[in-house]
């Protein structure tokens, strides 16, 4: 019985030491985002391989997120917030234990087609959806995310402000940063 719960004993250790060592092994990718007009933050960070996400967390009310517990490997990075473009950071190169921070993601307001660019189009759907409340179907045209298609998301945000702005990418690589647009 001694031997049993000898043994027992020392695989509870080997495994407790193996599971430290995991942990130290584990990636994170964290960061902010900066949402302008927007007073509930409702947005994600998707970390991809390729075409399929591999993690996805929710972005908290100051902007900030953390991506813990990341597998070693090549991924790009895609910030996505309802009414406005993508923020994509591509070919980020994740080495065990490494503790990568971007700060660089700035999504812009008025993509309410999810086309890429704010144009025309943006506009013709808030005009569709004003004065109507935010709905899941349309939830983008809420470009201020006051949970109403009002005058404000049309006029200053689409027209006025970021009309003809496309969505914004930065290529990530180990040496450092280059802008991809």
């Amino acid at each position: 019985m001694k031997k049993i719960l000898s043994l027992l004993l020392v695989a509870l250790l080997v495994l407790s030491f193996s599971t430290v060592a995991f942990a130290d092994n584990a990636a994170y990718i964290r960061g902010k985002v900066d949402v302008p007009f927007t007073f509930d933050n409702d947005g994600k960070v998707i970390l991809k391989q390729g075409d399929s996400a591999v993690k996805a967390v929710n972005i908290d009310g100051d902007g900030s997120y953390l991506l813990a517990g990341i597998p070693a490997g090549d991924y790009d990075l895609v910030v996505s917030v309802p009414g406005y473009t993508e923020f994509k950071v591509t070919d980020i190169n994740v080495a065990a234990g490494d503790d990568i921070e971007i700060y660089y993601n700035t999504v812009i307001a008025g993509d309410v087609d999810n086309s890429g660019v704010i144009d025309i189009n943006d506009v013709a759907e808030a005009v569709v959806q004003l004065g109507n409340n935010v709905t899941t179907e349309n939830i983008g045209s809420d470009v201020d995310h006051n949970k109403d298609v009002n005058i404000g998301d049309i006029s200053v945000v689409l027209a006025a402000e970021n009309y003809g702005q496309e969505a914004f990418a930065i290529s990530f690589m180990n040496n450092g940063w280059s802008n991809t647009y």
